[in-house]
Parts: C-alpha cells; structure tokens; sequence
C-alpha cells in the first residue's frame, strides 16, 4: 500500500502576503484537472478543458471588467478613437467578427480570449495557455497553437480541429478560409 501525503504549496506575493484569492484559483484549477482526466471520452474531455478555459478567462474579462467597457467602448477603443468592438474588429476595422452582434460575442472562442490589446498588456494584464492547468497538462504542443491561433471561430470549430490533432491540416484550412474570405 502508498500512501501518499497532500502538500499544498501557497505562492506568496511579491510583497511577502499571502494571497487566497490566487489559492483558491488554483485550487479550483486542480479540481477541474482531476476531474478532466476522469473524463474517458477523448471528445467530451476536450469539450470540458475548452469550456472550463473559457470560464476561468470569462471570469477576469466580464467579471473584472478587465476591457473597462463603457458604453460598448472599451478603453482600446476610448484610447484609438475607434468607435467600438476593439479586438472583434478584423482587418484594422474593415469588418468584423461574424460572431459579433449586438456588440456582444455570441460564441467563446479561446483564441480571441487569450490575445488582448496593447493597453492591457501595459496595465499588466497577460494570458498564457500554460496558465491554465487543464491546457498546460492536457494538450499536446499542436492542440495548444491551435487552440492558441484559431481566431473567429466557434468551440465546435476549434474542437474539431484540436481532435484531428494535425498542423498541417490546421494551417492549409485556414488557407483556404483566407482565400473564401477574400473572393
């Protein structure tokens, strides 16, 4: 028989304080790696990782107002004199997302989430596909870009592609949809 201890190691501040907000993240993170990898269905399994990824980005950008959206402004848009949608705007604002309505996302998609704007980054804000534990331990290197790269598209979309699991596929498909796009 192994028996095996629990250690849990706290990550303190650079101020030396302890932070339970980022405890429990991070234990919330590890409840849903455990519970992922009870997940025996390869495609249920990476439905989850994409849904719970989604939630954990979700949870910064709406429930922080990390964008600081004012009247379907965010601050991208306030510091460019856009007139609004900041990223959802493709093509430097030629047209936009067709999942945009309503100035609102109406799919969630990973790829959008994880790149943010210049003005974020200066405040401090960054997102990295390794920062979420069911990512970072549960795909593989080509299942991450494409996660990571597969802009506009929906979960269905992007699933698909992470199950078959192929770069090269991944990347002559996006030419192709270039090449529609533009026609």
């Amino acid at each position: 028989m192994i028996l095996m201890k629990k250690r849990v190691i706290i990550k303190v501040d650079d101020d030396g304080k302890y932070n339970k907000e980022n405890k429990d993240k991070k234990i919330r993170q590890i409840t849903q790696l455990v519970e992922a990898l009870n997940i025996k269905n390869k495609s249920e399994r990476l439905k989850f990782l994409y849904n719970k990824a989604c939630d954990i980005l979700d949870s910064d950008f709406y429930g922080k107002n990390v964008c600081q959206f004012k009247n379907n402004s965010c601050l991208q848009d306030r510091t460019k004199n856009n007139k609004f949608d900041g990223c959802c705007r493709c093509n430097n604002g030629k047209r936009h997302c067709k999942y945009l309505a309503d100035h609102k996302c109406t799919t969630r998609c990973l790829a959008c989430k994880f790149h943010i704007c210049s003005n974020l980054k200066k405040l401090g804000y960054k997102y990295n596909i390794n920062d979420i534990l069911v990512l970072k331990y549960l795909l593989n290197w080509k299942q991450k870009i494409i996660v990571y790269l597969d802009f506009f598209k929906t979960p269905e979309e992007v699933l698909l592609d992470v199950k078959k699991n192929s770069i090269i596929y991944w990347i002559l498909k996006k030419e192709v949809d270039v090449f529609i796009d533009d026609v």
